[in-house]
């Protein structure tokens, strides 16, 4: 492989990743439907037109073998008033053979009117199957949609939750927090030292004395009081 080559494949590659960056799976998803309902409609116009089409040249035909059938009668009175001697026999088959021109040229119009009428008609029907196929999808597509939708979003916020707590140092913070536990407890205990070294300072007289003050009474009893004093 050339070195052009590589170069070719790496830029190619860098491209690609580039796109799949810039694409949204739920606004893609939306334009697809987007494209597929303006098909959609494009369809059905094209349609309408065709159909109006096949329906003119129907009528086309009809007023074709109603000329048709209009010159073949007259054709008709004519060989009749020839029969009958009414007509002079070789202007009436003139006249004759011209109706009966007419009326071939006539059905030849009328069949042509009717192929083309046929060919659109059969159109249709290609037509009919296709708008049944894009209307389908986008029925799928606006589903599909809505569930990339709710899977991005899905995905987004998980994403962001997942990075959040991936910088989240949890053993750190633990750990620190065990450390300020381990602070209060030891400051829980050197209190408790202090305090029992104050009271291997106090002398016989003062040890007592802080036993007798430190006798309380209970709130019960300092309501029975309060009682015998107001009586």
């Amino acid at each position: 492989m050339s070195i052009f080559d590589r170069i070719f494949r790496i830029g190619k590659a860098e491209a690609h990743a580039a796109i799949d960056k810039l694409e949204d799976p739920a606004k893609m998803a939306e334009q697809i439907l987007r494209e597929l309902r303006e098909n959609y409609q494009q369809a059905i116009t094209g349609e309408a037109e065709i159909k109006a089409q096949a329906l003119q040249h129907r009528a086309q035909e009809v007023q074709a073998k109603d000329k048709a059938t209009d010159w073949e009668k007259k054709a008709n009175e004519l060989l009749d008033r020839v029969e009958q001697k009414q007509l002079d026999e070789a202007k009436g088959n003139d006249l004759a053979s011209k109706a009966a021109q007419e009326y071939q040229a006539a059905l030849n119009e009328a069949a042509q009117y009717g192929a083309m009428a046929e060919k659109e008609e059969a159109a249709l029907a290609l037509m009919d199957a296709k708008l049944k196929q894009i209307k389908e999808s986008i029925t799928e597509t606006e589903n599909r949609a809505k569930l990339i939708s709710s899977r991005q979003k899905t995905a987004e916020v998980s994403e962001n939750i997942n990075k959040t707590l991936s910088n989240v140092d949890t053993d750190g913070l633990m750990a620190t927090l065990n450390r300020m536990d381990a602070k209060a407890t030891a400051g829980e205990y050197r209190a408790a030292a202090y305090a029992s070294v104050a009271d291997a300072g106090l002398t016989t007289e003062q040890e007592i004395n802080k036993v007798l003050n430190n006798t309380s009474t209970s709130a019960l009893d300092a309501i029975k009081a309060k009682r015998s004093q107001q009586s």
